[in-house]
């Protein structure tokens, strides 16, 4: 009687792959964690372009979480060559 490979033996390669890029999932927390306490960033100053610091503070998270989206993104999905 042959043997059939099971479903995963077969996909080692990409689980494999998969698994070794999962430790770039662990930046999407920086922008929950840099918002999650406002006591911290709760100031008027410094103040920028007569913005109070925690308003600006936040709006900077914004273009950050995405650009460590699309780094995690581009770091975690293959591309066909």
């Amino acid at each position: 009687m042959a043997h059939e490979p099971r479903h995963d033996e077969r996909s080692a390669g990409p689980l494999k792959r998969r698994e070794t890029g999962r430790g770039w999932y662990w930046l999407l927390l920086l922008p929950f964690f840099g918002v999650f306490f406002p006591w911290i960033y709760n100031t008027d100053s410094p103040e920028l372009f007569g913005i109070p610091f925690f308003y600006w503070y936040q709006m900077a998270w914004v273009p950050i979480s995405v650009v460590l989206t699309i780094l995690v993104y581009r770091a975690t999905t293959r591309r066909g060559s």
